[in-house]
């Protein structure tokens, strides 16, 4: 890892982070490339007679964006989503981002349901089967949200809280799934002191159908800890480059985010 840009540069540099706008691995791109420019070019001067302090000057002046450059750096770079949609009035955009996800998500839950009714499930399914899928598809929704605004639309605001829900929903899923076996197993219990001859096909019939809760509650949950745990680390891989060419510290600023 590089010691991080001259600290004369430093002011620079975190005002142009909070004057582009743009998506956060764009801004740090940019503001690490311009950083090695100044270096570069300071370097140079020096080595041509320059003195130290007028050299940071000429650098600083030929290569920092100002006024229009810096708006047209910030529209040349802008996510290919935003030129595509410019046209939308930002409600009408709005509108169709969120019909969107519903259908996906709707979507999501009618193949989790077709593909359950397509097994011996329909005959005798636990009834917290269903409340663990429709959990299931709200973490679909939370997921396919943030990956859309991370990857697709770019925004710039923080998606900590967004992060934040994945795990959240995640734990939700284990719970309402843990749960309903417990229940489950409870409902059992009960019914063999009220029918103690049947005792083996009740058995049976409880693993059946909590074997396959406990399943698919262990695969969603998983899934979602998973994704979790990716995008944590995407956006701490991104934090720890910002702070370094910004030379803050960790624990500074909002991760993901703007100081």
């Amino acid at each position: 890892m590089s010691a991080g840009p001259t600290s004369e540069f430093l002011p620079t540099l975190r005002r142009l982070d909070g004057e582009l706008a743009l998506p956060l691995p764009d801004r740090v791109s940019i503001l690490r490339e311009l950083a090695a420019d100044l270096e570069q070019l300071t370097s140079r001067l020096v080595a041509q007679g320059h003195l130290l302090e007028d050299a940071r000057m000429v650098a600083m002046d030929a290569l920092v964006p100002e006024g229009s450059t810096l708006s047209e750096l910030s529209r040349v770079h802008a996510p290919a989503y935003a030129q595509i949609t410019r046209r939308l009035s930002p409600p009408r955009l709005r509108v169709l981002e969120r019909t969107a996800l519903a259908v996906a998500t709707t979507g999501v839950l009618a193949f989790e349901a077709l593909t359950l009714l397509g097994t011996d499930l329909r005959r005798d399914p636990s009834p917290f089967l269903w409340p663990v899928l429709c959990v299931g598809a709200l973490l679909f929704a939370v997921v396919a949200t943030q990956a859309f605004a991370l990857w697709i639309k770019r925004e710039q605001r923080s998606p900590e809280h967004g992060v934040g829900a994945i795990l959240a929903i995640s734990g939700l899923v284990l719970a309402v799934g843990f749960g309903g076996a417990f229940i489950d197993f409870f409902l059992l219990v009960q019914r063999l002191e009220r029918t103690p001859e049947p005792a083996m096909g009740l058995l049976l019939d409880w693993l059946r159908r909590d074997g396959t809760l406990m399943s698919v509650t262990i695969l969603v949950a998983m899934v979602g800890g998973l994704t979790w745990f990716i995008l944590t680390q995407w956006l701490g891989a991104l934090a720890a480059a910002r702070h370094e060419v910004l030379g803050l510290r960790l624990n500074t600023t909002t991760k993901g985010g703007r100081s």
